[in-house]
């Protein structure tokens, strides 16, 4: 479990030095609304390069506008434009509660959400939906979001809420280093993890080799070598039972066959010989 915070200009400028050592993670945010420049959180940028020369793991969170699929794609533009060149260990969130969306049907408003999600996917971005516990109660399909991660607003002593993510549990935190309250979060999920491992969010992809196992031979061949060495082993051992049981029966047959000659001399003492159960002795005339 980890503790951060989600900011925007509302906190004005942050002083990061001071707020490093009191959070895990923050989550930050890049805009609202349609792609355009006017509607870029004026400290986005300030925000996330701070993050990321003190090394702070920050995701960010674009506050929605879209009553529409097309609002939505310029929403998504607007997201791309300001990430690019940055790496995020946490997902981009798409935060769902303005009042444009309420009269919305929970169709609706859950296809946007979908068409927001998959477009920055299919773009390599983990990302995840944000919305107060009512929202997520009323206004969203929930099960049809469970494939992205879920962000959810109670400000309660509990969550009370099945398969969050994140919870935000106050908008009155406070912390050295920021000006005024702010949003307090936990994370119950390692992103980072998850992220960096998958190479998402601007983290590099994982080295996989470009021919796989390294063989140039088809799948069909190398089975077919695979069944072959697998033959020859079988017929390596196969040998060297062979073998084994071979030298067995010549140590047995050569045991069943030895003969014991014993040697009786007068007045010179007694000599004892110890014998097992159906061991034979010969004598010099040849007789058992």
């Amino acid at each position: 479990m980890k503790r951060g915070i989600d900011v925007s200009s509302y906190q004005g400028v942050i002083n990061w030095e001071e707020v490093k050592d009191q959070i895990d993670f923050a989550i930050i945010r890049c805009g609202y609304g349609a792609n355009r420049t006017t509607q870029d959180d004026v400290y986005f940028k300030r925000n996330a390069d701070e993050c990321t020369r003190l090394g702070i793991p920050f995701g960010v969170y674009l506050y929605s506008y879209a009553d529409t699929i097309e609002w939505s794609n310029s929403e998504v533009e607007h997201v791309l434009r300001l990430v690019e060149g940055y790496q995020m260990e946490y997902p981009i969130y798409y935060d769902i509660e303005d009042k444009v969306q309420a009269n919305l049907s929970n169709e609706a408003l859950t296809n946007i959400v979908v068409n927001f999600c998959e477009k920055l996917e299919n773009r390599g971005y983990y990302v995840g939906v944000y919305a107060n516990f009512n929202w997520w109660n009323t206004k969203l399909n929930a099960s049809t979001l469970d494939q992205y991660a879920k962000w959810v607003a109670r400000y309660n002593q509990v969550l009370g809420y099945d398969g969050a993510g994140m919870w935000q549990y106050t908008s009155s935190g406070s912390i050295r280093g920021i000006n005024g309250n702010v949003d307090m979060d936990i994370c119950y999920v390692d992103y980072p993890e998850a992220i960096k491992k998958n190479g998402l969010n601007g983290f590099p992809k994982p080295d996989v080799p470009d021919n796989g196992n390294g063989s140039d031979k088809t799948i069909e061949e190398q089975l077919k070598e695979c069944q072959e060495n697998s033959q020859k082993q079988i017929q390596t051992l196969n040998d060297k039972i062979n073998l084994l049981e071979k030298e067995n029966q010549a140590l047995k047959e050569e045991k069943e066959n030895q003969s014991i000659l014993v040697f009786t001399c007068e007045k010179q003492g007694l000599y004892y010989l110890s014998l097992q159960e159906n061991d034979k002795i010969f004598f010099e005339s040849g007789e058992e």
